[in-house]
């Protein structure tokens, strides 16, 4: 996926920018091309779809406001179909614009007018990221919560809801993990029973999809609710949820 720098002799991750203000995306292009990535651009939520079928990339820059589609519909395609990278870009700062865009998908989360510096290197690290999988060496320092009331997972809305009552709405990967994690809480499940339930090819790329899967819902649910989301790696095993849960 992607494209090796020969004059630095690493792999330069792929981006597509997905920005329908002309000027505006040919400046952060050029930008980001000068910063080492291998860009492509489109001007709207279907100029996208378009690319990635013929070719995935590592990271989608996108922005909300798009002519064709809503841009977080956008995400929550591209969380629920795919394992690329999701990076908003755009002039929406209110916090409930920020969470909206957590919940739909996205790793990180930026407002315009942004360095084009800062946003290269932030790609660069997620690519990277996610190209290594979650570091479990990292888990121990998650905060488990310290209340009594257990994590809640809400079937008809698709969502959980923390110990503390806030929601965070799930694609339908992110469920289907949480429902195959949380039918015996306490028990970590295989990872290739894993891969058959969340459809992924038990190859070594469907094996980091998963990892990847794992890692942005992770992620996604603390920056919502400011907790840890207690899916714990199981070495040389899988995955099991750590915490009780119950379920509507």
């Amino acid at each position: 996926m992607a494209d090796l720098d020969a004059s630095v002799g690493v792999v330069a991750p792929r981006v597509v920018l997905v920005e329908d203000d002309v000027d505006l995306r040919e400046l952060l292009a050029h930008c980001l091309s000068s910063q080492g990535l291998a860009v492509t651009t489109a001007g709207s939520g279907l100029e996208l779809y378009q690319q990635i079928a013929k070719e995935p990339a590592d990271i989608v820059i996108l922005d909300i406001g798009l002519p064709d589609q809503d841009g977080y519909a956008i995400a929550s395609f591209l969380r629920a179909n795919t394992n690329m990278g999701l990076i908003i870009l755009t002039a929406r700062s209110r916090v409930d614009d920020r969470l909206k865009g957590f919940t739909s998908g996205a790793d990180l989360y930026f407002v315009k007018p942004v360095d084009c510096r800062e946003l290269a290197i932030a790609a660069t690290n997620l690519a990277r990221r996610l190209a290594a999988g979650p570091d479990v060496n990292d888990l121990p320092s998650l905060q488990a919560s310290s209340s009594s009331e257990p994590w809640v997972l809400d079937n008809a809305r698709w969502s959980v809801l923390s110990p503390r009552g806030l929601p965070v709405r799930l694609t339908a990967k992110e469920f289907d993990l949480v429902v195959a994690l949380t039918q015996d809480p306490g028990r970590a499940v295989d990872r290739t029973a894993l891969l058959e339930m969340l459809d992924y090819a038990n190859t070594v790329q469907g094996s980091r999809g998963l990892d990847a899967l794992v890692s942005r819902l992770r992620r996604k649910i603390e920056a919502a609710v400011g907790e840890a989301f207690p899916i714990q790696t199981v070495h040389a095993k899988g995955y099991l949820f750590s915490a009780p849960i119950k379920q509507l």
